[in-house]
């Protein structure tokens, strides 16, 4: 092993060994700080994606819930219509009933 540099070439290799960690922070301070940059760009892009699938739903939900709707009053008026029908079709047994009735007589 050598001996300790010592004198102009100790403190020059300090210096140099100072300045390789001082050179060394910095590089972890800024993948460091590029790193953060990536974190928070990436939660932006997931808080702005989760925004547009609220957005999606809530407008699925809102046209489903307005076929929903619409079919439902369909099939009210479907009803409504076979409840007519039927009433007209008693209407006219009970015509043919009395006609009947009447040329029996």
């Amino acid at each position: 092993m050598s001996d300790p540099p010592t004198g102009k070439d100790g403190d020059h290799q300090t210096r140099d060994l100072e300045a390789t960690v001082v050179a060394m922070r910095e590089a972890l301070e800024l993948a460091q700080r590029e790193a953060d940059d990536r974190l928070q760009a990436e939660r932006a892009q997931a808080s702005a994606e989760a925004d547009q699938l609220r957005a999606m739903i809530t407008e699925l939900r809102q046209e489903l819930e307005a076929q929903h709707h619409q079919h439902a009053e369909e099939l009210q008026q479907q009803r409504q219509q076979a409840a007519d029908e039927v009433r007209q079709l008693q209407a006219t047994i009970q015509a043919i009933r009395d006609e009947l009735a009447e040329q029996s007589r």
